[in-house]
């Protein structure tokens, strides 16, 4: 489907960005040294707050822990001693908290994050170019503190969708359930067109089984469009009749947590409503999807400003967890065979025997390859995704440096039943000697733990031919996508890895 969706995705900066941030912490502490293990928190808000005809206006921040250690007893304060929230401004703090300077969030674990609503409702005497205030978020003992900026302006009128809230949910895998999709026009101007568009993440789909829906590729999910209008203050839901579901692979990696999104959009703007039109009319009959009103109370519109006032609300993430689903990842080993002097190539690694796929980055793991290469050979070329260690513990060398004799091999996506993730070796065979091996971390869900060392033999032939591969250079294309594998402060942190589409946070 073609779709106007470059600058609606870089409208949308908060919901999306958390679908993917929920799980790449966890991933890390087993790989961290001490160092890294301390928190690292971020905040996100919505840099411009646009309220409507003097409205109050519903606004939520999240607070990110991105470090290798549990952020304990979290504080927030709205405005600080330097910058504080001006008289034009008034702040209602999130439920529960009753200080704008102390509101208490609690401890966040690694990779994990939090949400939070406040309020804002400019007085009359708001400037024309809006005000500013800063969220500060700091540690009980005040040892450190990040803070993001806000800027709350003004408008006359215009539309405002908002995306009703989805609730977190917990799903076997091969299972579906309803998403509840609630959608209000906060603004005073009608949207003649309103389109709700889901977004997946690997294993998780939601099936466009209605004429009025398609599947979009750049978002792994589902675009539906209604054709009818939404007015000022009115409200709309999916109907009972018509269920929208989203969906858990029979194969999902678990037990794990993803992400999904929903969002609300003016149709008219960030849809090519022609061609979604050419493809309902080529498609067999389906039932539509509908919307159905929830309530509704018109107010007058007067100036107009173009656009959604503000797009960050359109959306909405959630969290689905998924059950345990087990994938025996078994140790792959190999031979290098030929004569003394003789240069060969082996790949070793990881085989999944199934039945799931394993998990990757993405769920929270990173399946690792132990790589001890024998005494009898003298090795020249390592995999780019490999590190050297010494004693148990990563070198400070780049990755696939020949260091050592010792090395951990990480995996850079899932890998699914039957196929295998493998690295390259490269040396020249000085002696025989006793065999290596390979040893495979396959986590929580690896149920079989007999094969998870193999060998890496030495073969010595008295004709110079033999087993092993030509000399080779180390996979291509393992790093595309925007993934990167980071040395820093002596400890190996895989931070992002391949995936098939990543949103980058941009205006």
């Amino acid at each position: 489907m073609t779709m106007r969706l470059h600058s609606f995705l870089g409208r949308s900066v908060l919901p999306l960005a958390l679908i993917g941030l929920g799980t790449f912490g966890a991933a890390l502490p087993a790989h961290a040294g001490p160092d890294d293990e301390r928190p690292e928190v971020e905040v996100y808000v919505p840099e411009r707050v646009v309220t409507v005809d003097g409205k109050t206006k519903t606004v939520e921040f999240v607070v990110v822990n991105e470090g290798g250690a549990t952020a304990e007893d979290l504080v927030a304060g709205f405005g600080s001693a330097d910058d504080p929230v001006p008289a034009s401004v008034v702040v209602t703090p999130p439920n529960g908290c009753t200080d704008l300077s102390a509101c208490r969030l609690g401890d966040l674990a690694p990779g994990d994050f939090k949400s939070f609503k406040f309020q804002v409702q400019p007085s009359a005497d708001l400037a024309d170019l809006g005000v500013s205030f800063p969220i500060v978020v700091r540690d009980a003992g005040s040892t450190w503190q990040s803070s993001a900026q806000v800027t709350v302006v003004r408008a006359e009128a215009g539309i405002d969708l908002e995306m009703g809230a989805v609730d977190d949910m917990k799903l076997a895998p091969g299972k579906s359930a309803t998403v509840p999709v609630v959608v209000r026009n906060a603004g005073n101007r009608p949207v003649d067109h309103v389109a709700i568009i889901l977004a997946g993440a690997p294993f998780i789909s939601f099936p466009a089984t209605y004429s009025n829906c398609v599947a979009v590729e750049e978002l792994d999910g589902t675009a539906c469009f209604f054709d009818q209008p939404l007015g000022p203050d009115e409200v709309l839901t999916v109907s009972a009749a018509t269920p929208l579901k989203v969906k858990v692979a029979a194969d999902a990696p678990g037990p794990a947590d993803y992400f999904g999104a929903v969002f609300a959009t003016n149709a008219d703007e960030d849809l090519d409503l022609a061609d979604l039109a050419a493809k309902n009319a080529a498609a067999a009959p389906k039932s539509q999807l509908e919307l159905v009103p929830v309530g509704k109370k018109r107010s007058a519109a007067a100036a107009v400003e173009e656009g959604d006032l503000n797009d960050w609300d359109n959306a909405t993430t959630f969290r689905i967890t998924v059950s345990r689903n087990q994938a025996d990842s078994a140790a792959v080993g190999a031979t290098f065979a030929g004569a003394v002097g003789e240069s060969r190539t082996v790949r070793v690694g990881v085989r999944n025997n199934g039945p799931a796929a394993t998990k990757g980055p993405f769920q929270g793991w990173i399946t690792s390859a132990l790589v001890r290469i024998p005494a009898g050979i003298d090795l020249t070329r390592v995999d780019d995704d490999c590190f050297a260690m010494s004693d148990g513990a990563p070198v400070d060398v780049e990755p696939g440096e020949v260091h050592g004799r010792e090395y951990i091999c990480f995996t850079l996506d899932s890998v699914k039943k039957g196929e295998e993730q493998l690295f390259s070796f490269t040396g020249r065979i000085t002696a025989g000697s006793a065999a290596g091996s390979v040893t495979v971390d396959g986590g929580d869900q690896d149920p079989t733990k007999s094969n998870d060392v193999a060998k890496i033999a030495v073969e010595l032939t008295a004709g110079g031919s033999g087993g092993g591969l030509p000399v080779t250079g180390a996979p291509a294309g393992l790093l595309a996508g925007g993934g990167a594998l980071l040395l820093a402060a002596g400890a190996v942190a895989f931070v992002t890895a391949r995936r098939r589409r990543i949103v980058t946070i941009a205006e």
